[in-house]
């Protein structure tokens, strides 16, 4: 049909004239982003951000776009400003970091992101081919003014116990990992003995486009000056600080449940008997936007996310916590079922 043909034509025009001034929008938050990083000031600033969504929702309703519509365009278009601000190098001292791990995928990003922010990286890791980064021995890397651990989680102890031993004492030492239960009493131990160590898990993968405003967890193991220095390395993010005890509890909340429950979620898909094809047409808006999530789990890491689920002491409770909601969903009689999702949307709230 001619007329449909040329709608769609139209239509084509419109989205890349969409895209032109998206470009021109990122152009422009670049420069206010140099001027930010000049000057040390925030990345991310709620109150702007709200401004944002607000004129957006306004001029949407001046052309028949729903609010819901317009604040998802807005929140892209932002995110996406903060994501072009936050890979902009900013100046700080230049430091010697060592990571060991470095050709990991997160060791990989994390070499990328302090490299762009003028610090000397150097990588060690059993298989550091491909990587852009010099590969020196543990014993060399321990010369490093910081020690940044991104292994995985089985064999970081011993790793972490190999670097106290070769690194003096004004060396800050801190890891990444999803897990701290492993490296708390060597850790603490450090601590106690005057060594500048601390422990770190940025809450995001290496798909991240930038550290700008997403969450940073930083453990006190007994060094202020290791603290100190973490949060200058990410002082681009949303740091939450809280004793190297209490991350694994909130960790089996804020990643082991939610892995396990999308993990569960396709699992139960596939053991269904019915293809991906088949629910995706008959798919409802919640199934939608669960499967958006879903997929994006099960094509991450398995083997790290299998540590996440078996390396926590804490997940345990949170696991039965599951096994029981799901059973309470199953058996509840329909006041009390109400009751419970009333609950849940005032605990939200």
């Amino acid at each position: 049909m001619p007329e449909l043909d040329a709608l769609r034509a139209e239509l084509a025009e419109i989205d890349k004239k969409i895209m032109a001034l998206v470009g021109r929008r990122n152009e422009i938050a670049k420069v206010i982003g140099e001027e930010k990083a000049k000057t040390g000031a925030a990345v991310v600033v709620p109150p702007v951000e709200r401004i944002v969504e607000q004129r957006y929702i306004d001029a949407g309703a001046k052309h028949g776009v729903t609010a819901n519509a317009a604040f998802r365009i807005a929140r892209a278009v932002v995110d996406e400003s903060v994501d072009v601000q936050g890979r902009l190098p900013r100046r700080q001292n230049p430091q010697k970091i060592c990571i060991v791990g470095g050709n990991g995928g997160m060791g990989r990003w994390l070499a990328n992101f302090l490299s762009a922010r003028e610090h000397v990286i150097s990588i060690c890791d059993p298989h550091p081919e491909g990587s852009a980064f010099p590969a020196v021995s543990l014993e060399e890397g321990a010369k490093a003014d910081v020690i940044i651990l991104a292994t995985p989680v089985p064999v970081s102890d011993s790793v972490l116990e190999e670097v106290l031993a070769l690194s003096g004492p004004e060396t800050i030492i801190f890891d990444i990992l999803s897990v701290k239960a492993p490296l708390v009493p060597r850790l603490r131990e450090a601590g106690r003995a005057g060594r500048k160590v601390c422990s770190v898990h940025p809450m995001f993968g290496p798909s991240a486009a930038s550290a700008a405003g997403r969450n940073v967890i930083i453990c006190d193991c007994g060094s202020k000056e290791a603290v100190e220095e973490a949060e200058l390395l990410f002082n681009v993010s949303d740091i939450l600080k809280m004793e190297v005890e209490e991350h694994d509890k909130a960790a089996a909340y804020v990643l082991g449940l939610s892995h396990a429950v999308n993990i569960a979620f396709s699992d139960a898909l596939v053991r269904s008997g019915c293809t991906s094809e088949e629910f995706r047409a008959a798919a409802s808006t919640t199934f939608r936007k669960q499967t958006a999530v879903s997929v994006e789990v099960a094509n991450e890491n398995a083997e790290l996310y299998y540590a996440i689920q078996r390396e926590n002491p804490e997940n345990d409770a949170a696991l039965r916590g599951l096994e029981e909601a799901v059973e309470r969903v199953r058996t509840l009689p329909k006041d009390e079922f109400i009751s419970m999702m009333h609950d849940a949307a005032r605990w939200y709230r």
